[in-house]
């Protein structure tokens, strides 16, 4: 379903991504071409004033926002992610928050205030706040970053793997097929 917020933006959604008949879509929010929006996903542009020049949320091109994932902005906020990202089942992105290009951000992760550089994998289960993480990064499973310990803990980030990197890929060439799958299988 596709709302208004308040100041009455209206979501955008390339005619070649596929939105889940289930997925709720508010405001200022920007999805690229061959995105796949899946099931009870919640993507919100909180937006009260029309001066507010901020708020928003771009996805890049061929990203796969998975079932149950929440992304969200206040007011005065915005959400950015790069092209070949893939959001995992479950996911939750606070604003603001920049995502690069070609990560994976694992099922039930909470990204809140960061910016994440290109080619990181976050596995399933960590919650990452209030950090920059540089490109090329692997965050382990179940891993707490926060303005707390966030220095410690980014010195110890290993590089991504090929092998890594190569999983990012499949998961974004299978990604590809979604939309044009779902959009033709679903018509009547």
């Amino acid at each position: 379903m596709l709302r208004e917020n308040v100041v009455g933006d209206t979501p955008h959604i390339d005619t070649t991504a596929y939105v889940d008949p289930s997925a709720i879509i508010i405001g200022r929010v920007n999805v690229g071409p061959n995105c796949y929006i899946g099931p009870s996903v919640v993507i919100r542009a909180d937006r009260f004033s029309a001066e507010d020049e901020k708020a928003r949320i771009d996805i890049g091109s061929g990203c796969g926002i998975q079932d149950l994932s929440v992304l969200h902005v206040h007011a005065e906020q915005t959400i950015k992610i790069g092209d070949e990202t893939i959001i995992n089942h479950g996911a939750v992105i606070h604003g603001p928050a920049v995502i690069g290009s070609r990560c994976f951000i694992g099922s039930k992760t909470i990204l809140a205030c960061v910016e994440i550089g290109d080619s990181v994998f976050v596995r399933s289960n960590s919650v990452v706040e209030e950090v920059i993480v540089p490109p090329e990064k692997f965050i382990e499973l179940n891993t707490i970053i926060n303005i707390g310990n966030r220095n410690e803990i980014l010195e110890t980030l290993r590089d991504i793997t090929d092998a890594e990197k190569a999983y990012i890929a499949r998961c974004v060439n299978e990604n590809r097929e979604y939309p044009m799958r779902y959009k033709y299988s679903l018509e009547v």
